[in-house]
């Protein structure tokens, strides 16, 4: 029975096609499984959503990804080291609780769930400060996804501009793209590229953190998806794709961000919130409309 319901509600989420659609299906499924204690698989999105940004470079050339990278990430590194000092001044403020505040502040500047699943085992971050950390930058994501693109359509965005925008002010690689998929395909080229120059900040904040903490036991899984988007960048750019293949391969992106965007989901805990401090509340949403309202001003006007 769970699996028809779970087949149903996939297929469902795939013939509508709309990303901020499958993820709110998953989050209602989440909640039927919940209270009739189904017991549904646990997969992780965030997989899908990966491969879908691997099979996107193929469709992506490889002298746009250098223009944007070029043009962009020493903006996005700004942003970053932005993110980090008013973060950590204003939780100060706060007296947001330590591990708390260094998850939410590395989750806000580099790349949600994946930042905070790397910095835990560094900071010896508890179990539940981590869901916790989670659970509230997933439910800002969703905002974000839902309400983002009418905000860009009402600024009179275009699609580049839309993904420069859900780039810099949404945590998570999913949501991000999730958000630019409403919007136009344009939109994802410019998010994609642009938020993984955001992701690659990653790897100098685990080894910053690691030598600050001298833990020797750390262990966190870098996001070697970058490496495999730019190999697939290489093989658009050399192998002259028809317009068949390249149909082909948006389409399969397309399909996995929609099932990357379910999972997503599906994993989605309301209780964890509910269990969550006041403090960190406040102090992710000061630093998320800090930022939305830094970009828009500096970007739109």
């Amino acid at each position: 029975m769970i699996y028809f319901l779970l087949a149903f509600f996939i297929s469902l989420s795939l013939v509508i096609g709309q990303a901020a659609i499958s993820l709110i299906l998953g989050i209602f499924f989440s909640v039927i499984n919940e209270k009739f204690s189904l017991s549904a698989p646990k997969i992780n999105g965030t997989n899908f959503l990966k491969a879908g940004i691997v099979f996107l470079g193929g469709t992506i050339s490889l002298s746009s990804v250098s223009e944007i990278t070029v043009d962009y990430l020493p903006l996005v590194s700004i942003y970053v080291l932005f993110i980090f000092l008013i973060g950590f001044v204003i939780g100060k403020l706060l007296k947001v609780p330590k591990n708390h505040l260094i998850l939410l502040v590395a989750g806000t500047a580099i790349c949600g769930g994946t930042a905070m699943a790397a910095l835990a085992p560094i900071i010896k971050s508890k179990v539940g400060e981590l869901i916790s950390s989670i659970s509230l930058i997933f439910l800002l994501n969703l905002i974000a996804i839902v309400m983002f693109p009418y905000l860009g359509h009402f600024l009179g965005m275009t699609e580049s501009e839309f993904g420069i925008f859900a780039a810099l002010t949404i945590h998570d690689t999913a949501s991000v793209i999730g958000a630019s998929s409403i919007y136009g395909e344009e939109s994802v080229v410019y998010a994609s590229v642009i938020k993984l120059g955001r992701t690659l900040w990653i790897f100098p904040t685990v080894i910053l953190f690691s030598l600050y903490f001298k833990s020797q036991e750390a262990e966190y899984e870098l996001p070697y998806f970058i490496l495999f988007f730019l190999g697939f960048v290489l093989l658009g750019s050399f192998i002259d794709f028809n317009q068949d293949a390249l149909f082909v391969l948006k389409k399969m992106s397309n399909t996995l961000f929609l099932l990357g965007l379910f999972f997503i989901g599906l994993k989605f805990d309301l209780k964890t919130l509910r269990d969550l401090s006041i403090r960190p509340i406040i102090f992710a949403l000061i630093l998320w409309l800090i930022i939305i309202c830094l970009t828009i001003v500096v970007f739109y006007v």
